[in-house]
């Protein structure tokens, strides 16, 4: 059911999934990796981004995914939840070439996975 806005109706693909929701309980992976390009291929980075998650997004313990781009062109951040370290690490096994090779697009790489220390959002948010 879509949720009631001052303008109209946001679509349900805006609205708040609970799954990935950034919170500190729970153990979730996040990895979070930074991708430095250069603006003519920031999109054909997004759109390899896209196309790998579609093949990859029923793989055991994937939650989802978000992508995020700069507005200078300069940069694509790849936001991920994993249910485990184990299912982080099976997915790497199976799809690590794979995953590896979406850096072509990228003039530097830069995967971590974080843990969230601090949360603040205001509860009329």
């Amino acid at each position: 059911m879509p949720i009631p806005a001052i303008l109209g109706t946001v679509s349900p693909i805006f609205q708040r999934r609970e799954d990935m929701l950034i919170t500190r309980e729970g153990n979730l992976v996040t990895l979070i990796n930074v991708f430095e390009t250069k603006p003519e291929r920031q999109q054909e980075l997004i759109d390899a981004w896209i196309r790998f998650t579609e093949e990859v997004k029923d793989e055991p313990g994937f939650i989802g995914a978000a992508l995020h781009r700069s507005t200078d062109g300069a940069r694509v951040i790849n936001y991920a939840h994993w249910r485990s370290e184990a299912d982080f690490g099976s997915f790497l096994n199976k799809h690590g070439e794979q995953f590896a090779q979406l850096g072509q697009h990228a003039s530097r790489v830069d995967p971590h996975t974080y843990e969230v220390v601090y949360l603040y959002e205001r509860a009329d948010s």
